[in-house]
């Protein structure tokens, strides 16, 4: 099973730095080795911890973060994100055992950028009050992205 997750935001011109937010988030994570391959409209980003493996050595024990950085076209997801002017700006190919290392990196996103939002292909849309809620609990649950986002609100 494979399940995507994106960085939502409005679309105001083509910026083809976008890939360096990311890059940043990165790098202040420890995620030191990274690999990025630039296509016209987009530019996949491979990233790793840093340890002493060499970055495609089978054995590294370290998951390898997959990152897709939209340049240009931007991809319109679902009708509500069409309704409130939110493209894809980042997607994560596949979450599947790396929830808490993505969470750390929405929630440092959603720090510089507030008004952004995460959508998970299984439907839920998780904005800033979510990720903060999930982020600072005393634990964060690994489970957050297959949850609804109103489970981490308090009422």
């Amino acid at each position: 099973m494979i399940c995507e997750g994106r960085i939502l935001e409005k679309f105001e011109e083509r910026n083809i730095f976008v890939d360096d937010r990311m890059q940043e988030i990165l790098d202040a994570m420890n995620y030191h080795r990274i690999v990025t391959i630039r296509k016209r409209d987009c530019i996949l980003i491979l990233s790793k911890e840093d340890n002493e493996y060499d970055f495609f050595d089978e054995e590294d024990p370290d998951p390898m973060i997959q990152i897709i950085a939209y340049v240009g076209i931007k991809e319109v997801f679902t009708r509500k994100s069409r309704k409130d002017e939110l493209v894809t700006f980042f997607r994560f190919p596949d979450l599947i055992g790396i929830e808490l290392i993505i969470l750390e990196i929405v929630h440092r996103y959603m720090e510089e950028y507030p008004n952004t939002a995460f959508y998970v292909d299984n439907g839920y849309t998780f904005r800033k009050h979510h990720i903060d809620a999930i982020y600072n609990m005393p634990e964060p649950d690994a489970e957050w992205i297959y949850k609804s986002p109103d489970t981490y609100i308090k009422g």
